[in-house]
Parts: structure tokens; sequence; C-alpha cells
């Protein structure tokens, strides 16, 4: 049986990476006694598969995860046995049915952040943000290879001192060094995807 959960990560939960979160996640499941389904192979791990990572610092809301169970479970006892095992700064809003075929790559694409940051340092992002073509360069193996941004921006709007951000598949970081802007000048929060 697999199912879909939707998670919270901020406070000191927000400094933990995606591998050690994919850790503590596979001690969260023991913990609450939750009979999952395992990889095969020496080293097993807990079928679960998650969205895209997010950066070290930034706060979470409403991120997805797919895992797979032994058992037949009620979502709403799944959700309570998770929550009471959980530390703070870490909490799941709701766990769903998901169908065999579904893949949470394919379904949430779009990504949703929050900005925040004095009003000079968000005007400068919205400059970048505006121009009509965001080329990105990086040398690998000694090739230049060169992607445009400006495809993966879905939207953007300021209102006051925060930019909010759609993005397809990327991360705002690119967007800030880009712009020139350090990461200690704004706060970051990924809210949610849009689908």
């Amino acid at each position: 049986m697999k199912k879909r959960l939707y998670f919270d990560k901020n406070e000191d939960m927000k400094y933990i990476s995606h591998l050690d979160m994919m850790r503590f996640l596979e001690r969260l499941l023991k913990k609450a006694k939750i009979e999952v389904k395992y990889s095969e192979g020496f080293h097993p791990r807990p079928r679960m598969s998650f969205g895209n990572p997010v950066s070290l610092g930034v706060e979470a809301y409403d991120e997805v995860m797919d895992l797979e169970l032994l058992v037949e479970m009620d979502n709403d006892i799944l959700l309570k046995k998770l929550n009471a095992a959980c530390p703070q700064g870490f909490k799941f809003n709701a766990a769903e049915d998901v169908p065999r075929k579904s893949s949470i790559a394919e379904e949430f694409q779009i990504m949703v952040y929050e900005i925040t940051g004095e009003a000079a340092v968000l005007e400068k992002l919205k400059k970048l943000l505006e121009q009509d073509e965001i080329v990105e360069v990086k040398i690998k193996s000694g090739k230049r290879k060169e992607r445009n941004l400006k495809d993966r921006i879905q939207s953007y709007g300021i209102d006051g001192n925060n930019l909010r951000l759609e993005l397809i598949n990327t991360s705002p970081n690119v967007f800030l060094g880009m712009a020139e802007i350090n990461p200690t000048e704004v706060k970051i929060k990924k809210i949610g995807y849009k689908k």
C-alpha cells in the first residue's frame, strides 16, 4: 500500500540535509512502529521517495513524500502515530492513498518560494527575473554548458518585503547567486507546490 504524506520542516529541523532527513525518517518510522516495505540488496532502505531536495537552512511547508507500507493502515491513524514520534520542527499535515502509477516528480514540478529581505535586495532579484534571458554558464570537464533559466520561472511578484517565486524544478539559490545576493541577506521559505 502506497501513501503520500505532506510534512513541514522548520525551526532547527531546517538545518538537516536531505540525506540526514532520510536517515531521520527511517528512525522515525521505527519509533512510530510503522511497518514499511524495504528495498532489496545489501543495504535495505525503506521504500520512500521525495520531491526535489530543499536547500540547507530553508524552511519547507507541505513537502511531499511517498511511502510504501506492508500492511493496510487508515490515514488518520498513520498521521497520529507519526506525529506522536516527531520532534519539534517536524510535523506531518496529511496522508492520502496513492495510485500505483502516481509519481511525485511528474505531479509536483512547480515549487513555490517566499523570499523575504530588504527592498533594495529584492529589487536586485526582480531586475534579474525581468530579463528576457537568464543564462547560466557552467564549465564541466572542460566543456562550457549554458542553460536559460528564464524557462524555469513560472511567475514572481513582490508584496512589501516578500517576493513570491514559482519555479519549475529549480532552486532559488541559483538566481540569488546570479543577482549577486548573499544568502544571508534574505530568508527563503518553501511554501509548497503548485499543481
